[in-house]
């Protein structure tokens, strides 16, 4: 017999002051057998407690009675018999009140967990702080994108006005956990052993290595995958614990070029809708990053604009450099790694400029 929820928990959950997680502990615990038996011990204890909740046992008496001189019998019923009916009928009663206040607490319940809780970012972020004791933030301040690379060489484009936070004590352990309060473009390295995750109001979305786009306003959040899948879960779910930590995408998930809007008021995700990339506002939305011997001048130029970074090199040493890549979602970093291996070339990073060395080619 699983004993492990104290009375007192118990108790106020029959005073309706649980807390959301305290109810699914309950909620759980009352799934064997042997806990139900408990359960109506504690209610006999609390009914005992709260007058007001008590069996009427002069009514409840009275009752019997009426129902007895109702019943033609042919012989007279042994006193015993009567007793023992009572009995029983008290005892049925007492499981029938049982019933209704679980019946009447499991809707508070229901109601408590199809109910989404309004997130904040600044709570996401004090949470996270007071569990690791830590948090890094940046803030875009400019009228410009801005790029932030995660401790994992993830790439962030952060939008003017929006912000991230994450724990660096914690982050890339067993998860990679940012939390975002406005628009970012996000390319995630490919790691299925630690997922990635997002945080942005009422929303978590899910990743293992992919790009993908969200925005977080007031009324809504919405997710752009440009590439591979995605899976998005609202903090309400009852079955939110058992999506993250599985090493598979589970939940809604959505597949490249689906969009999808997250309405807050309204506590529900909206039908996905397939999107056209070339109609999408940033850059690096519409770029597929693939090159069919194509001067390298021009792939660096089109990497310059779409991240917002400075990349300093020498034009004339690399004008005669062609290159065929496929580069899709792979990370900024990645990029300018898979570039220099293919000119042959090193290259080192100071404040999101990027200073590439090359030889050039022949």
């Amino acid at each position: 017999m699983n004993t492990s929820l104290t009375k007192k928990i118990i108790f106020d959950y029959f005073d309706g002051k649980h807390t959301s997680m305290q109810y699914k502990m309950i909620e759980d615990w009352l799934k064997v057998e042997e806990n139900q038996e408990l359960f109506y011990q504690y209610l006999d204890e609390w009914e005992s407690q709260h007058p007001q909740y008590l069996f009427d046992t002069e009514k409840g008496s009275l009752n019997i009675n009426e129902r007895i001189k109702l019943v033609k019998v042919e012989k007279t019923v042994d006193v015993n018999e009567e007793i023992e009916e009572e009995k029983s009928f008290r005892l049925h009663y007492k499981r029938l009140a049982a019933a209704a206040v679980l019946l009447f607490f499991s809707w508070i319940g229901f109601q408590q967990f199809t109910k989404t809780d309004k997130v904040s970012y600044k709570q996401l972020v004090n949470d996270t702080k007071k569990l690791t004791g830590e948090i890094y933030e940046k803030e875009n301040l400019t009228s410009t994108p801005l790029f932030v690379s995660l401790p994992d060489e993830s790439s962030v484009i952060l939008q003017p006005h929006s912000k991230i936070s994450y724990s660096p004590q914690q982050y890339n352990k067993t998860k990679r956990e940012v939390i975002l309060s406005g628009e970012a473009f996000f390319e995630v390295q490919k790691n299925s052993e630690v997922p990635f995750f997002v945080y942005a109001n009422e929303l978590i979305t899910k990743v293992l290595g992919t790009s993908f786009t969200i925005k977080a306003n007031a009324s809504e959040t919405e997710v752009i995958v440009k590439t591979g899948r995605v899976s998005v879960i609202m903090q309400n779910d009852v079955h939110k614990n058992e999506k993250m930590n599985g090493k598979t995408l589970e939940g809604f998930v959505l597949n490249a070029n689906e969009q999808v809007t997250i309405n807050l008021n309204g506590e529900k995700i909206e039908k996905p809708v397939i999107v056209k990339q070339e109609d999408l506002q940033q850059t690096i939305q519409r770029l597929s990053f693939d090159f069919d011997e194509t001067p390298a001048i021009e792939i660096i130029e089109a990497i310059k604009n779409a991240y917002h970074i400075e990349v300093i090199y020498n034009k004339e040493k690399l004008s005669n450099c062609k290159l065929t890549a496929h580069l899709s979602d792979e990370p900024l970093i990645e990029k300018i790694k898979l570039i220099c291996i293919a000119l042959d070339a090193t290259y080192k990073e100071e404040d999101n400029t990027f200073i590439i060395k090359s030889n050039g080619c022949k």
